[in-house]
């Protein structure tokens, strides 16, 4: 019992720190306690909900969260987990599992290696701000409306809404095919093609997260699919976890920030690995 509420805490805190739920390194530890792998998902996915619905409110305080992106990030991504969800036997679950190894694997090396240099800017003046369709440099909102015409605003609010999108539903359709919130590829990708501030890139994902944890726990608990025991062990702790480490994220510099995520995104893909190998595994002794 202890262990459980303590692992719930301490990958709780971690996930409100840096915007992930980290379901993938906490389901194994579950599964242990579980008859049955539905089982196990049901109630991982509901400790991973409490947990960044806890950590989303106190970046919501913090301000760490952009509502436009939220929106359609979490409605596209809840689409495209949909569609993911009956093509499940379209593709094989390995290749899939290489192919998210892949990207967490990249996006963990470009962020290492952005965090080498030197953060350009206060990233706290965010919402004052829009990105410049030339760029990633920022300019005011005053400034845009001297210098640039209404044509090219509306252009560029098109090109941005269509990045959201498909990072939305590319990562919800993935995940649907895999059974995973890909929080670990969402959040980055905000980073690197979005251009977002470190802060408002993991405010977003959590609470992107928390959306689409939502919805699927509303099918498990139809399916009958959650161990209270687990989840009342767990629950407590991470959601504690996520609200305290949600409290440091914009305590940390920037480059700083985007080196410890790239450090748990080498964790997460290693994880993702073991469970790939054990999948390979599993099918060599079948046949």
């Amino acid at each position: 019992m202890i262990l459980y509420a303590g692992l719930g805490g301490v990958i709780g805190f971690i996930g409100g720190l840096i915007g992930l739920v980290l379901g993938v390194i906490r389901f194994p530890f579950i599964l242990e306690a579980e008859t049955s792998a539905s089982i196990a998902a049901g109630t991982n996915l509901s400790v991973s909900t409490v947990g960044a619905i806890s950590g989303t409110i106190n970046h919501y305080r913090q301000k760490n969260i952009d509502f436009k992106i939220f929106l359609v990030i979490a409605l596209s991504g809840a689409f495209g987990a949909f569609i993911g969800s009956f093509l499940t036997n379209l593709v094989s679950a390995v290749i899939l599992l290489c192919l998210i190894i892949i990207i967490i694997s990249y996006e963990a090396m470009d962020l290492m290696i952005k965090s080498r240099k030197v953060s350009r800017g206060a990233n706290r003046n965010y919402d004052s701000k829009l990105v410049a369709s030339t760029g990633s440099n920022t300019i005011d909102k005053e400034d845009i409306s001297n210098t640039t015409s209404i044509d090219s605003i509306d252009g560029h609010k098109i090109r941005e809404i269509s990045k959201e999108s498909g990072i939305g539903f590319s990562v919800g359709l993935l995940g649907g095919m895999v059974g995973l919130v890909l929080g670990s590829i969402r959040m980055p990708a905000m980073i690197s093609i979005l251009k977002l501030p470190t802060g408002i890139a993991i405010g977003t994902d959590l609470a992107s997260s928390a959306f689409m944890g939502i919805v699927g726990l509303i099918g498990h608990l139809i399916n009958n699919n959650i161990d209270f025991v687990i989840l009342t062990l767990m629950s407590p702790t991470a959601m504690l976890g996520a609200f305290l480490g949600s409290k440091f994220t914009n305590k940390i510099d920037e480059s700083k920030m985007k080196f410890v995520i790239s450090i748990v995104l080498i964790v997460i893909a290693a994880a993702m690995f073991l469970r790939l190998f054990g999948l390979v595994y599993s099918s060599y002794i079948f046949l």
